[in-house]
């Protein structure tokens, strides 16, 4: 290799200096090629882990910096005067002129008071006209309320007007159907309120998520004295269902980080009813103070916290009733483990589940009769097979179907309820109560969190209302849009009045 090299110094210092600036050159690619794989990384890190804020990077702004120096070259040789922004109340205006007027009503004074003391009728100076926006499936629109003022033409009395009827949001212009609609988008849609903003944007007159959490807010105190009515006829039944199910909510004690809260279910399938109560604990004191007053039946999972109450509340007769299906759950996963040794147990399971199939519709006398004849000879054999298996060394107690064994056996009694004499009302598992939870947990995904403990009635109240609606068959819409107006008119002894029930037997 020696041998290329020349012999001239000048012309091998020339060679040196050439390889150096090629191997700088070479080094110079390379570093602006791992920067760019770097930025990469970094892109792809921030996607995957990093927060989900638009915020920039200052390298970022590094890199926009030449382009921004060069549009504002660009905007001193062409530099347009700005057009004055129209004000919010201007455009908001604009857009509630180009609804549709659908609705007008007209509220005249009482006749005998439009007749002066002198006995002169009265006559028309103007009308007063308020407006509201309201919605129907699909369509914001205006309602005009026009009321005429009557005056004494020889001035004997003083002008006279209807009196505006009571509004669900007082001094609003949102009406009935508008509310509940985000009501129910927010709690049965699970549409958060964000996204309905940007939603009847596009329909009409912008309206605030600030202002919609408001009317939640307002909603939820106008329909707290049908949730305590609800809860008072579920009380008084013989028959109730009970589960829980954790819900986040921002906790300004821990620096607004999320903690875990409960909503308690209490069902009745008699009434076809439901209510939640809101609660940051997962203890016995919730269930205790919900189960006052109560005698009857109580049905739950094996969670011990509803044991607690039983015992503290000696006063009460409480008939507890397990879950059929919790404990089949626990045969399912073993079966799903690879153990066979569950499929007997399946089988039997399988065909308690056909029976009661055959008897929807039937009354709860009849019911007891065909459980009695049909069911107790199935449920004998379970019982025997589940015994034979705590004594069988072979099944391991730590073992999946060793602890589906052992739930069922001590629990035995609860579980064989619903088929003893004079029980015919009462269900076999668990699993309708489960079904009024389920919504919670899809609303979960898209709101994420209850934004103070203080709102936490908000979710509670607003599902058990419209719980009750679709266990009644009920259209929310329907009923929120009949009984928020009759709310806001009524007293707090009469507000109980309008019930799911109520708006379901007119």
């Amino acid at each position: 290799m020696s041998d290329d090299l020349p012999n001239d110094p000048a012309e091998l210092q020339a060679m040196i200096l050439a390889k150096r600036k090629a191997a700088e050159e070479q080094y110079r690619i390379l570093t602006l090629q791992l920067r760019k794989m770097e930025a990469k990384v970094q892109a792809l890190m921030q996607q995957y882990f990093g927060r989900s804020s638009e915020q920039l990077d200052p390298n970022q702004l590094k890199l926009a910096l030449g382009s921004v120096m060069a549009d504002d070259a660009l905007a001193e040789e062409v530099s347009p005067v700005p057009s004055k922004p129209r004000s919010p109340s201007e455009r908001r205006q604009r857009r509630i002129e180009d609804l549709p007027i659908l609705e007008t009503v007209r509220l005249e004074p009482p006749l005998e008071e439009r007749t002066a003391p002198d006995g002169t009728p009265m006559v028309v100076i103007r009308e007063e006209i308020t407006e509201e926006i309201d919605y129907r499936p699909g369509v914001l629109f205006r309602r005009q309320i026009i009321r005429p003022v009557y005056a004494s033409p020889s001035h004997a009395a003083a002008p006279v007007i209807a009196a505006l009827p009571a509004r669900v949001i007082p001094g609003g212009q949102a009406g009935p159907g508008l509310i509940a609609h985000v009501v129910i988008a927010k709690y049965c849609d699970h549409v958060p309120i964000h996204r309905q903003e940007q939603i009847l944007a596009r329909m009409g007159p912008p309206f605030t998520r600030q202002a919609m959490g408001k009317w939640v807010s307002h909603v939820t105190a106008l329909l707290t004295p049908i949730h305590a009515a609800l809860r008072k006829d579920i009380l008084q039944g013989r028959y109730i269902q009970m589960d829980e199910t954790p819900i986040s909510v921002l906790d300004p004690e821990r620096g607004g980080k999320a903690r875990d809260a409960w909503l308690w279910a209490v069902h009745s399938p008699e009434q076809n009813s439901v209510i939640f109560e809101f609660n940051k604990s997962r203890s016995h004191a919730p269930p205790k103070a919900l189960l006052e007053g109560f005698e009857g039946v109580l049905q739950t999972d094996g969670f011990s916290a509803y044991g607690t109450p039983l015992d503290a509340l000696p006063g009460h007769r409480i008939v507890r009733a397990a879950c059929m299906a919790h404990a089949r759950r626990g045969f399912v996963a073993a079966l799903q483990a690879g153990d066979d040794r569950a499929t007997p147990f399946l089988v039997l399971f399988g065909a308690l589940y056909r029976l009661e199939a055959e008897i929807k519709g039937m009354c709860p006398i009849e019911r007891a009769v065909f459980r009695s004849e049909r069911s107790v000879p199935i449920l004998i054999q379970l019982h025997a097979r589940l015994r034979s298996a705590s004594s069988d060394l072979a099944i391991l107690s730590q073992s999946i179907l060793g602890k589906a064994v052992a739930y069922c056996l001590p629990r035995w009694s609860e579980l064989s309820l619903f088929a003893e004499p004079g029980y015919g009302h009462v269900l076999i598992d668990n699993n309708p109560t489960e079904r009024q939870i389920r919504p919670t947990k899809l609303g979960l995904k898209n709101w994420l969190f209850v934004g103070h403990p203080d709102a936490g009635d908000n979710p509670a109240v607003l599902y058990s209302i419209i719980g009750t609606c679709t266990l009644l068959k009920v259209d929310p819409w329907a009923y929120f849009n009949w009984a928020l107006p009759n709310l806001a008119a009524a007293t707090n002894m009469t507000a109980a009045n309008f019930t799911p029930q109520r708006f379901n037997a007119r």
